[in-house]
C-alpha cells in the first residue's frame, strides 16, 4: 500500500539518523496512529535491529529480544540465551564498537510492554547508555502506544532515561487533507465525511476501499457484524481498561449530549469521583478532551467534555443505536433509512473542526491578511441578548489583537445574507479582538446576494468544499 504523508515526521527521523553520535529518540501516540509503519517505512533500506516487545511477565521478552539481537549480526546459525537483559545490552555495545564507522539502529517497538515484563530493563539501559552508548555511534528509537507511560515512564522526571532523550515524536492523526489522499477519487463531501468517521487515524483510513463508494464501505465496515469498525471501540477499551462497562457508559452519555461531570453521573449512575477519574482516563488515551472555548478558558462552566475520537463519536451517536437491527441482517437497511439521512447534521461537528485546521493554515500562510497564533470555537452568553451564543470559528492574533470569524454550514442549502448578518451580529462578542475577516463555509454554496456581497467586500470570504481541498494558498 503507498505509504501517504508523514514528510515533516520523516525529515526529522532521518535528520536525527544523520547525525554521527548518540540519539535516543522517543516515538508515542495512540492505538492506531501509524507509528509501526512509519517506522517500516523510515528504516527501509537501512540496517536496523528491530524488536517488538510483547504482552508477557515472564522470561519471553528476553528471550526473543536476545535472539533478535544475535540474528542481527549475523549468527543465527548457533543457539543463544542470554541469561540477562545486561547482557544483550552488553552484546550490542561490543558490536557497535567494533564497527564505530557504521550506524547502528536499534529500535524498541512497543517498549511499554518489554519495560513492565522486566521493571530493571529502563535503569540497565540508562546505565548502558551513560557508560557506553553515549559515546557511541548510535540511534535508539523507543516506540509506544501507552501514552501516558511514555510520557510517565520514559520522559517524566521519575524516569531512570529521563534527560536520556535527544528528540520526541508524538505521532498525530492526519489532518482532513492527508486523510482524503487515502480516498483520491471521492467527491469533497465525502471526502470530509471519511474524515469524520476516522478522525485521520491511519489504520482506519486504510480500511476504506476507495474503489467501492462512501454508502457500501460505511454499510460494510460499521454496519455489519463482519466489518472492522463493528466491535473496535470495545476492543480500543479493553486493550486501555481491564473493565470497560463504565468507560462505555460514560462514552455513551457524552455521545448523547451529556457534556459536563453532573450531568454524565446524573445519565450513567455512577458517583462522580469514579466518572471525573474515568473521564481522566478517557483522556489520557485520547479518545475524551475537554473543550474549552477560545476567549473564556477561565469560565470552567462553559468548558464541555466531547469524544475528540472521530470513529469512536460516530460509533456511539450512529451505530449503538443499530445494534439489534446490524445483529440481525438488516445493517445496510438501517443505515440506508436511519443513519444516511442525518449524515449531514452528524458531520457538522468533524466539519467545523475541518474548517478550524483550514483557517489556521491559511493564517499561518498569510492566506488571510492576519497571522493567526490560535483558532477555536467561542461559547459564552450575548449580553445584550441576554442568550447562550457560540462562534464556530474565531482565529485570534495575540499580538495586535485582530481576529478572523466564521460559520460553518455542512448542508445541501446555500449559505446566504441571513447567516452572514448573525456571523457579523456575533464580532462584537470577541471584543477587544478586531474582526478583520468574516469567514463562511460551505457544502451547499452560497446564494447570489451573498456572493454580490462579497464581491464588494472583501472582509467577507466564501468558502467552498472545493477550496478547502484545493492547494492554494489563499482564499
Amino acid at each position: 500500500m503507498k505509504f501517504i504523508g508523514r514528510d515533516r515526521e520523516m525529515k526529522m527521523l532521518q535528520a536525527q539518523y544523520d547525525k554521527k553520535d548518540f540519539v535516543m529518540l522517543i516515538l508515542y501516540g495512540r492505538r492506531r496512529i501509524g507509528k509501526t509503519t512509519l517506522l517500516n517505512h523510515f528504516l527501509e533500506g537501512k540496517d536496523a535491529i528491530f524488536y517488538t516487545g510483547i504482552e508477557s511477565k515472564d522470561s519471553q521478552n528476553r528471550i526473543l529480544f536476545g535472539s533478535t539481537v544475535f540474528q542481527h549480526f549475523g549468527e543465527s546459525g548457533v543457539e543463544v540465551n542470554f541469561s540477562s537483559y545486561a547482557d544483550i545490552l552488553a552484546y550490542i555495545t561490543e558490536h557497535a564498537k567494533a564497527r564505530p564507522e557504521e550506524r547502528l539502529l536499534l529500535v524498541l517497538d512497543e517498549y511499554p510492554y518489554l519495560a513492565q515484563s522486566e521493571p530493571a530493563f529502563p535503569s540497565l539501559l540508562q546505565r548502558e547508555i551513560d557508560c557506553e552508548w553515549a559515546n557511541l555511534n548510535i540511534m535508539l528509537i523507543l516506540c509506544g502506544s501507552s501514552i501516558s507511560f511514555m510520557e510517565e515512564e520514559v520522559l517524566g522526571e521519575k524516569s531512570p532515561l529521563y534527560g536520556r532523550r535527544t528528540a520526541q515524536l508524538d505521532l498525530r492523526a492526519f489532518d482532513y487533507k492527508a486523510a482524503a489522499e487515502f480516498v483520491p477519487d471521492y467527491s469533497p463531501e465525502e471526502k470530509a465525511i471519511v474524515f469524520g468517521v476516522t478522525g485521520g487515524v491511519a489504520k482506519y483510513l486504510s480500511l476504506f476501499d476507495p474503489a467501492i463508494s462512501l454508502d457500501q464501505n460505511l454499510e460494510e465496515q460499521f454496519f455489519s457484524t463482519s466489518g472492522f469498525f463493528y466491535e473496535e471501540p470495545q476492543n480500543l477499551l479493553r486493550e486501555e481498561f481491564r473493565d470497560i462497562s463504565l468507560y462505555y457508559a460514560v462514552l455513551s452519555a457524552i455521545a448523547s449530549g451529556r457534556n459536563q461531570i453532573g450531568e454524565i453521573a446524573g445519565k450513567t449512575g455512577f458517583d462522580t469521583a469514579r466518572v471525573v477519574q474515568a473521564v481522566q482516563r478517557l483522556s489520557s488515551v485520547r479518545i475524551v478532551r475537554r473543550d474549552v472555548p477560545i476567549l473564556n478558558e477561565t469560565n470552567k462552566k462553559l468548558s464541555q467534555y466531547v469524544i475528540c475520537d472521530g470513529m469512536v463519536r460516530f460509533w456511539f451517536r450512529c451505530v449503538s443505536r443499530g445494534i439489534s437491527a446490524i445483529e440481525q441482517g438488516h445493517g445496510a437497511a438501517f443505515y440506508e433509512r436511519m443513519i444516511k439521512p442525518q449524515l449531514h447534521d452528524i458531520m457538522s461537528l468533524p466539519f467545523e473542526d475541518i474548517c478550524r485546521q483550514y483557517t489556521l493554515a491559511q493564517g499561518l500562510g498569510n492566506g488571510l491578511g492576519v497571522f493567526l497564533t490560535k483558532v477555536g470555537k467561542w461559547r459564552g452568553t450575548d449580553p445584550a441578548k441576554k442568550q447562550p451564543a457560540a462562534i464556530d470559528i474565531v482565529g485570534i492574533n495575540d499580538f495586535d489583537h485582530t481576529a478572523v470569524i466564521g460559520a460553518c454550514k455542512f448542508q445541501n442549502q446555500p449559505v446566504g445574507l441571513a447567516e452572514y448578518r448573525l456571523l457579523s451580529d456575533r464580532e462584537r462578542l470577541i471584543h477587544p479582538y478586531r474582526t478583520v475577516r468574516e469567514l463562511l463555509f460551505s457544502l451547499g454554496g452560497f446564494t447570489e446576494d451573498l456572493q454580490d456581497a462579497a464581491s464588494r467586500e472583501d472582509r467577507i470570504r466564501l468558502i467552498t468544499m472545493d477550496d478547502l481541498y484545493r492547494c492554494a494558498s489563499r482564499v
